[in-house]
């Protein structure tokens, strides 16, 4: 009997631990698979996350590139030292190395205008009155402007009367209906004479053109050329002219005595230091060849103007510098008046598009008051200019360097106001 119940208790205790063992390999498999699902939801979540992260990074960085192209348009120009100029800034575009390149050039006329023609008191279809020509034209109306338009093969002239050694000549190009047809041939062209005669091949002259035969290759070109010439240049310089095309281009041709440069959209495209020589320049023709009229081929020149310039800038100080009386101070002060922005500007523009040019900014006075006081006036002098072209322009610091020589170096007599004034002066020293 006790034998019995010891095997029945044996029984009973090995159910009860396979039931024991059941529940703990159950619960057991329980916590695995919870285990295991958080996992698997951990993973998920990462790479979740991973994949929002780098969703939300193509949108913050899309964002900041408009944000960034957005603050990229060019600033509203303002006057003062503070502002800086960046309508006229050329391109920085970055180098193999990394370095800065700069690029490009800008003209703006700002001289004494010598002749102006927008065709005001000539009547619609009409020549204008103050203009010779072999084959004609007319006066027509583009978008209530008068604007004088070419008859085929028409050489013109307007009675400048003789123009300076140094000028600027600006003038609209309109075009329109030069789709291909029936231009092979055709050109535009501005020739620079020596002689107030209207003749087409003229012994002396230099001379740019280009095609009208929209879409061809001819038209990819502006075409250089000087005749009676010892330096002789004839060349074709790349450049779309056929994107400037049936619509108005603005033209700027700027004469400092033998150099020509000439910018389109105030965009330099041609500039030749030696072009214009025997002194052709002194008057300016218009040839329009070929064009049709019964396709209704345009080619018309509006707002003609022609201002005197001085010397070009950057010549003179190649040469070696100059002297200016146009920088103006308030008396017995560096402060700079605003009269002076305009020249300072012309000259940051020159120093801002050649990097190679190096100058001493040096200051001079009067002898009016002490000689030392005027010492410390013109250095500080010498000073703001340098700040001024700084703050407006991308030239680089130690393109700049400045002096002042008092009233030591007078360029005249100090015993007259006149003298006086013209000793009152900045000079610009090529380094």
């Amino acid at each position: 009997m006790k034998t019995i119940y010891i095997i029945f208790l044996s029984v009973a205790m090995a159910c009860i631990c396979r039931a024991t063992n059941a529940q703990l390999i159950d619960k057991l498999g329980k916590r695995a698979e919870n285990a295991a699902e958080r996992t698997v939801e951990r993973r998920v979540e990462k790479e979740t996350e991973k994949k929002t992260d780098k969703t939300l990074d193509k949108v913050f960085n899309k964002k900041d590139k408009k944000k960034k192209k957005e603050a990229d348009p060019v600033q509203e120009q303002k006057s003062g030292p503070q502002a800086k100029d960046q309508t006229s800034s050329p391109g920085k575009p970055k180098g193999n190395a990394g370095q800065e390149i700069v690029s490009g050039s800008t003209f703006f006329p700002g001289g004494n205008i010598i002749f102006e023609e927008n065709f005001a008191q000539d009547a619609q279809g009409d020549f204008p009155a103050n203009w010779e020509t072999t084959s004609g034209g007319e006066i027509i109306l583009v978008d209530q402007q008068k604007a004088l338009k070419f008859y085929p093969n028409s050489l013109c002239m307007a009675n400048t009367g003789e123009l300076p050694e140094n000028y600027a000549l600006e003038f609209d190009l309109i075009t329109a209906n030069l789709n291909y047809k029936e231009l092979s041939g055709s050109e535009f062209r501005v020739q620079f004479v020596n002689e107030n005669k209207l003749k087409i091949d003229q012994k002396q002259r230099s001379e740019f053109h280009f095609s009208l035969w929209q879409g061809s290759t001819v038209s990819d070109k502006i075409h250089v050329e000087n005749y009676g010439a010892e330096n002789k240049i004839s060349n074709n310089i790349n450049y779309k002219m056929n994107s400037k095309f049936n619509k108005t281009v603005h033209f700027t041709a700027v004469v400092n005595g033998k150099r020509l440069r000439v910018y389109l959209d105030n965009e330099k495209v041609i500039d030749l230091p030696s072009f214009l020589q025997n002194n052709v320049g002194r008057y300016v023709q218009f040839y329009l060849k070929g064009t049709s009229p019964a396709l209704d081929h345009i080619a018309a020149i509006a707002n003609l103007k022609i201002t005197e310039e001085g010397e070009d800038l950057r010549s003179m100080i190649l040469k070696g510098g100059f002297s200016t009386t146009k920088i103006l101070f308030d008396s017995g002060s560096d402060q700079l008046k605003s009269s002076s922005f305009t020249f300072l500007d012309k000259l940051g523009k020159t120093l801002e598009s050649d990097g190679t040019l190096k100058v001493t900014i040096v200051g001079h006075t009067d002898s009016d008051g002490d000689s030392k006081a005027n010492l410390t006036l013109s250095e500080k002098r010498a000073i703001a200019v340098k700040k001024y072209l700084l703050s407006k322009f991308s030239i680089n610091d130690g393109n700049l360097q400045t002096e002042g020589r008092g009233e030591g170096e007078p360029v005249s007599d100090n015993t007259t106001a006149e003298g006086k004034a013209k000793n009152r002066r900045v000079e610009f020293r090529k380094i």
